[in-house]
């Protein structure tokens, strides 16, 4: 059995965004094919208590929101911080966490209360003194449950365990005794397993992409997400599916779109609104050429300093999405995905197609077939370049600022 998978997200209760319906998240995964979605910030305890009011158990570890086909999968994420030997710098991590039912969330918040954590942000923080407190704690987190899983998230990006903040040479100088425990991690929006497939620490790990999204919008939920094959729809299964690596393609933003592939400093940070930005070479200080400020470093210059010519790789299959709301606002030179135009189109082609996931998938002759004389031909032109590989991000994403697509015509 195929299952389409994207397990991490954020309610509102991790700031930034109103609260989020799972309603919507509902109506959103089935048009753009998402079997199975992470919940977000489950371990907060007042989002526990919506997920457990609101969701029925569908499977072992599964849930459902009655009358919606979508699955959910209990999940948060926690950001863990510790003080290594050598690092004048706290090292902060970002961490997905996977849980076979509500159980063993209460079990997790009763350690946080034990630890003295505060537990009252969508994101909460495990701060660990030490390399030895942080490896018993992670330890005492697996033990509530064989199947809990503890990912690290959006590995390359920043604030991942091998981001330019922490500037680690391999993922050990973190976890240290707990590290064989590691078996999953994932890409992030900045990198892809091409990139990360090079670097000796990650060459063995299964790889599994997620949108990390913040709201129920048609360009988040979905933008990145696996595929799986997995016996059952069982919490169980999934995990076993994950642990054994039997992923069979994950969907992948384009690097370049995303926010923290280049090094450099956006406009709005210098007064004549000059960017800078650089694709390759950069200045080993880090220090802007223009304003004499730190830049942070871009993941693909950092995922080249983790290289290795090592061959003794997993081949991984993927391939890079582009949310279809975005190729259609470009189609019709419209700058909000949110116009009616945009989503009228949108869901017109959803009538055709079964999801979004669909449409990427079916071969171009049938795509035109489809199409044809019931979509804008700008729309049907720029979906077919994008199904070529004819576009680009100029500029790419750098300095929290998602790349700019351009469709080649």
């Amino acid at each position: 059995m195929k299952l389409a998978i994207d397990l991490h997200s954020h309610s509102g209760y991790a700031g930034g965004v109103g609260q989020i319906k799972l309603e919507d998240i509902c109506k959103t995964m089935k048009f753009k094919g998402i079997d199975i979605f992470g919940t977000g910030d489950c371990l907060l305890p007042a989002r526990m208590e919506d997920l457990k009011n609101q969701l029925s158990e569908f499977s072992e570890g599964i849930y459902f929101l009655p009358q919606y086909t979508g699955k959910f999968l209990l999940q948060t994420e926690v950001i863990i911080s510790v003080q290594l030997i050598g690092y004048k710098n706290r090292t902060v991590a970002h961490h997905l966490v996977l849980f076979p039912d509500f159980g063993c969330i209460e079990k997790m918040q009763v350690l946080m209360d034990k630890w003295g954590m505060k537990n009252t942000i969508g994101r909460p923080f495990i701060v660990c003194k030490n390399q030895k407190q942080l490896e018993e704690r992670l330890f005492e987190i697996s033990a509530i449950h064989p199947l809990m899983e503890i990912i690290p998230a959006h590995v390359m990006t920043p604030d991942g365990i091998l981001g330019s903040k922490n500037m680690l040479t391999s993922i050990k100088e973190f976890y240290g005794n707990y590290t064989e425990k590691i078996r999953i991690i994932e890409t992030g929006l900045s990198a892809d397993p091409e990139l990360l497939s090079t670097i000796p620490d990650l060459q063995n790990l299964t790889m599994i992409s997620n949108s990390d999204c913040h709201s129920a919008a048609l360009n988040r939920i979905g933008r990145e997400f696996t595929v799986i094959e997995t016996k059952e729809i069982t919490y169980s299964s999934i995990i076993s599916s994950l642990r054994q690596n039997n992923v069979l393609f994950t969907a992948e933003f384009n690097p370049s779109e995303g926010r923290y592939f280049l090094t450099g400093h956006k406009k709005n940070r210098h007064l004549d609104k000059k960017e800078v930005i650089f694709e390759n070479q950069y200045p080993e200080n880090l220090l802007c050429p223009h304003c004499g400020k730190k830049m942070t470093l871009g993941v693909k210059q950092r995922c080249q300093m983790l290289q290795s010519s090592n061959s003794n790789k997993i081949e991984r299959k993927f391939f890079h999405l582009i949310p279809l709301v975005e190729v259609i606002a470009f189609a019709l030179n419209l700058k909000s995905i949110k116009s009616k135009k945009v989503t009228s189109a949108f869901y017109g082609i959803m009538d055709i197609f079964s999801s979004e996931i669909a449409l990427w998938q079916t071969d171009k002759k049938l795509i035109i077939k489809k199409l044809e004389n019931k979509v804008d031909k700008n729309i049907i032109r720029s979906i077919l370049s994008i199904k070529e590989g004819n576009f680009e991000f100029l500029p790419a994403g750098f300095d929290g600022q998602y790349g700019i697509l351009k469709i080649k015509k």
